[in-house]
């Protein structure tokens, strides 16, 4: 358990010095309200992944284009992804939100960071029901929870957007207090 804190606390650090450096949170505030979620909101870090919302009065395609140019005339955007999920009917089923989507990635400081940005129309983000759920966590809870996502992510069995909830789901809602437990639910 210790190695899993130790490197949450090591990937939570390296995510503050990413946001000092870049400015990333200032950059989207000027398209709207800004939260910075998941696991660094909840403190149960293992990857080197941020996820973002952002409310938005509107998507328009003058103001897509103003988005991934801002975001691509940084000199630390190594890569950029957008969808458009307002303006285009989903071309997929994997329930994302009715939003713009921006997948950023920055080299920081040497290993590669995945941002992941949904600007929602709307006054307000909607509820992170995730978040209400790990708020009212026992500490023996989400100690459960970062040692799975630890021990699935050293493994190469945590997959990017999907591992994370399920483990949360899993730990919370069935009481699965192990990684061979979770693997074999």
């Amino acid at each position: 358990m210790e190695d899993a804190k130790i490197h949450s606390q090591k990937i939570k650090h390296e995510a503050i010095e990413l946001l000092k450096t870049t400015k990333l949170q200032k950059l989207l505030e000027q398209f709207g309200i800004v939260d910075l979620g998941g696991s660094f909101d909840y403190d149960l870090m293992v990857d080197r992944d941020l996820d973002f919302g952002v409310a938005v009065k509107e998507v328009t395609p003058k103001m897509r284009a103003e988005i991934v140019s801002t975001f691509a005339s940084q000199p630390w955007a190594y890569g950029i992804n957008m969808i458009d999920r307002v303006n285009f009917e989903s071309l997929s089923n994997l329930g994302a939100p009715r939003g713009l989507y921006l997948g950023l990635s920055i080299p920081f400081p040497k290993e590669r960071w995945n941002i992941d940005v949904w600007f929602i129309v709307g006054d307000d983000l909607p509820e992170d029901m995730m978040g209400q759920m790990i708020a009212k966590a026992t500490q023996e809870q989400k100690d459960t929870i970062l040692k799975i996502k630890y021990e699935l992510m050293k493994s190469g069995k945590k997959e990017k957007g999907i591992t994370s909830a399920e483990v949360y789901s899993s730990v919370l809602n069935k009481d699965i207090r192990t990684t061979k437990e979770f693997l074999s639910k």
